[in-house]
């Protein structure tokens, strides 16, 4: 053999081992072991999501939610078939080992792992939509309806600390009426604002650093704001709107603009899935 056949011959195997190496260090797509689906009951009142252990729920629950959890995309973002909306499904599902190792109860809880866990989902519902759905989408870059949050005439929000500086940034929390946290910079807070408002929010307010943030409004659902009373004092006492809350409590404001943002296309979509 000459030294060229030889030198092209090494070259190969060299390639076919780092191939198989690839793909033996290739993490196996994460998937529900077992997943039962079947029409959601119309007459039933609302949806449910849950885990459990090793099995993860979901009762009634529209085929739209499914495809914006699976693609990670808000609503404002997403174009897809209007009948997505009113057709509602149950899933029983068994979550993998590969998920629970990732996320049981001796993993940390913290903002990172809870962002880990959605991710893990995530990617299970999408390859749930794909096997069975058939689901097919693209991306698009366009802008939507949203809001930019820019100071107001007196800026209330208090800096972070030295030694909340030094640690780094700190934990954040948020819901329907509320977002809370340490060490804030203003594009975490716009970001989390526009998960609370359904929109997408952008930082326009041109401040760096960290920031302690306490901001909370009355909830404008009935349920919540009868539970937020059983629970919290002064409920009733907070700004009628996040709009007001900001404005008040932060010395911020939000106005209306168009935001750039990344369109998902649906493409094809089955109203019915493959045998379970």
């Amino acid at each position: 053999m000459t030294g060229r056949a030889l030198l092209c011959l090494t070259a190969a195997v060299g390639t076919l081992v780092a191939g198989i190496a690839s793909a033996q260090q290739s993490p196996k797509p994460l998937q529900f072991e077992v997943a039962a689906i079947k029409p959601g009951n119309t007459n039933h009142l609302g949806a449910v999501t849950s885990t459990k252990g090793k099995l993860f729920q979901m009762v009634n629950v529209p085929l739209k939610s499914w495809v914006e959890m699976g693609l990670s995309v808000p609503d404002y973002a997403l174009k897809a078939p209007a009948w997505l909306d009113g057709t509602t499904f149950d899933l029983d599902a068994k979550l993998p080992e590969q998920f629970l190792n990732q996320t049981g109860p001796n993993q940390p809880v913290n903002e990172k792992a809870m962002a880990e866990r959605q991710k893990a989902m995530a990617e299970m519902m999408k390859n749930l939509l794909i096997e069975r759905f058939e689901l097919k989408w693209h991306e698009v870059s366009g802008s939507v309806s949203g809001y930019e949050l820019v100071t107001d005439k007196r800026f209330l929000a208090q800096p972070a600390t030295l030694m909340e500086r030094l640690r780094g940034p700190g934990g954040a929390g948020w819901g329907r009426s509320s977002v809370s946290g340490t060490n804030m910079p203003m594009s975490r807070l716009a970001e989390l604002l526009g998960i609370a408002l359904g929109k997408p929010v952008v930082d326009a307010t041109h401040l760096t650093g960290g920031y302690d943030i306490k901001l909370a409004w009355r909830p404008d659902n009935d349920a919540e704001l009868a539970r937020q009373r059983q629970y919290e004092d002064g409920v009733d006492n907070l700004p009628d709107s996040a709009f007001t809350a900001v404005r008040e409590q932060l010395g911020l404001r939000l106005q209306p603009a168009k935001v750039p943002a990344k369109v998902i296309v649906i493409d094809q979509i089955n109203r019915q899935p493959t045998g379970n």
